[in-house]
């Protein structure tokens, strides 16, 4: 009896399991019916929208600032893979405060980006393609956070979708989750018109951690063949008032307008380069020039810092990108000065690329110098949510200082480190487009200007750099190099030239 007991409670459990399995596989085939897509293969989309820059929000507690795309069309090729995202942007209306190096854009930005499986690239402003291994999975994951897309990862072999039902906004809904590309999480709201509402998931990002990401679609209309939604994308969490958190940012993506919607089109099937297919990520290379008596630019890579020595300690200014970088320089910055500890940490501005690699120099010792506008948005950042997607060291081994407020040394309008052996002074910047709570760095010894974003030679005079040049002035720093967080030292003489070639 106790045998048949056993046998006959695990046939109920497998033909549980088996209805469950069906169940969601009938909401699932229900919804590819509604939408249209049972025989889609490929789908092509053209429309307008906007964009946002994601990370370079002007004050942390505004949303990341937007351009507008006057053109914008996707290729997606699902078995295959591959993503084509076409657009051009132009700042038109939209505000001017914040967006990243280059932002505002004078004139319209062509982007090209593609990607097929574990390879993805970009055409140059010649259209030569240039590899962006990196960015391959983010890419994936953005086909499968469309409404076709998460469907038939859901559907496709060895998904193993499940599903449960709740009630959202007085509606019933099915909520549908299955692991993409094997690892990330990712779950699809189905309405009562099984229609496709929302898809969310979580992907690393060296600043916030696991980063929420979702795209919601609403207004449903039939285009081409099918139903076709109004696009809206957040990067992180839209929260808001009572327990919202400090960072403003969210809005990453609009397509406000479709004008024509293909299905099945001939060329969606992307040949990969012969470049890309031989490409591999570069480890991170870090070149160190000496400035001066115990300063050093730490380049080698898309951004910049310095190393500046004093008696007993080292001040290291900028900590770009992500831990990775951090590390790369922290192990320089050893070899140059043995036996000092690194006691500040000195930080620009807020910019997710400027920002990335802070929580490494916290959990090394470090003490953050950074603009008091942006100390409660840090303090969050060092106690951010789950990292569990690509844990880095300080959420694997955190420090205890950081809740009892040893972390920060915070600037107003004027800073200065100096002792017996070195100075040097902060300035914030005044009347920049760019970015709130811009420091630079002044040297007066070496009569050098550290500065972010601000000035590249060769590039257009444009609002920030019009500020500089005035802050300049304002402070009256005899300067006679500028060293850049991106890029090369110049002349101060560069500058003068290119305001006064300026309209």
């Amino acid at each position: 009896m106790r045998k048949h007991f056993w046998i006959a409670l695990g046939l109920t459990a497998l033909l549980a399991g088996s209805a469950a399995a069906q169940d969601v596989q009938g909401a699932l085939r229900a919804a590819s019916t509604a939408l249209g897509m049972n025989d889609m293969k490929s789908i092509q989309y053209t429309g307008t929208g906007w964009q946002g820059m994601v990370g370079q929000n002007f004050t942390p507690g505004d949303d990341w600032p937007r351009t507008g795309l006057k053109t914008y069309t996707r290729t997606i090729d699902f078995d295959s893979m591959s993503s084509k995202e076409e657009y051009v942007r132009s700042q038109g209306t939209y505000a001017l405060r914040g967006g990243g190096l280059g932002f505002p854009f004078l004139n319209d930005q062509k982007v090209t980006s593609m990607v097929r499986g574990k390879l993805a690239w970009n055409l140059n402003a010649q259209g030569q393609p240039v590899p962006d291994l990196s960015s391959a999975e983010i890419r994936q994951m953005e086909i499968y956070l469309t409404p076709w897309g998460f469907l038939k990862g859901a559907m496709a072999p060895g998904a193993n979708p499940m599903m449960v039902k709740r009630t959202e906004y007085d509606e019933r809904v099915t909520v549908v989750s299955y692991l993409a590309l094997g690892k990330y999480r990712i779950n699809g709201t189905i309405n009562a018109k099984n229609l496709i509402q929302r898809v969310q998931t979580w992907f690393p990002n060296p600043v916030v951690g696991d980063m929420y990401i979702e795209i919601v679609y609403t207004n449903y209309k039939p285009v081409g063949g099918i139903q076709f939604p109004r696009f809206h994308q957040h990067y992180d969490y839209d929260n808001g008032p009572p327990s919202g958190n400090v960072s403003g940012g969210d809005h990453a993506f609009g397509l406000e307008s479709v004008s024509e919607v293909k299905l099945n089109v001939a060329d969606a099937v992307l040949t990969v380069p012969a470049n890309v297919q031989g490409a591999m990520i570069a480890p991170v290379r870090v070149t160190t020039t000496k400035l001066g008596d115990g300063l050093w630019l730490m380049a080698g890579g898309s951004h910049n810092s310095l190393t500046v020595e004093f008696a007993d300690h080292v001040v290291v200014i900028e900590a770009p990108l992500d831990e990775e970088r951090s590390l790369a320089v922290i192990a320089e910055v050893n070899k140059l000065v043995p036996n000092k500890p690194i006691k500040y940490i000195v930080n620009t501005h807020h910019h997710w690329d400027h920002l990335g690699g802070l929580r490494t120099y916290v959990h090394e010792g470090a003490t953050v110098i950074t603009h008091e506008g942006n100390r409660p948005y840090y303090e969050e950042v060092l106690h951010a949510g789950l990292w569990l997607l690509k844990p880095d060291r300080y959420s694997m081994f955190p420090p205890e200082e950081w809740s009892e407020g040893y972390v920060f040394e915070t600037v107003a309008e004027k800073f200065v480190l100096a002792d017996d052996t070195r100075r040097f002074e902060l300035y914030k910047i005044e009347g920049l487009p760019h970015v709130g709570g811009m420091l630079i760095a002044y040297f007066p010894k070496e009569k050098i200007v550290v500065q972010a974003d601000m000035f590249n030679p060769g590039a257009p005079v444009n609002p920030n750099t019009r500020a500089l040049y005035q802050n300049l002035k304002r402070l009256k720093l005899d300067v006679t190099t500028l060293v850049p967080i991106h890029g090369a030292p110049a002349p101060m003489s560069a500058l003068e030239t290119a305001m006064a070639g300026a309209k």
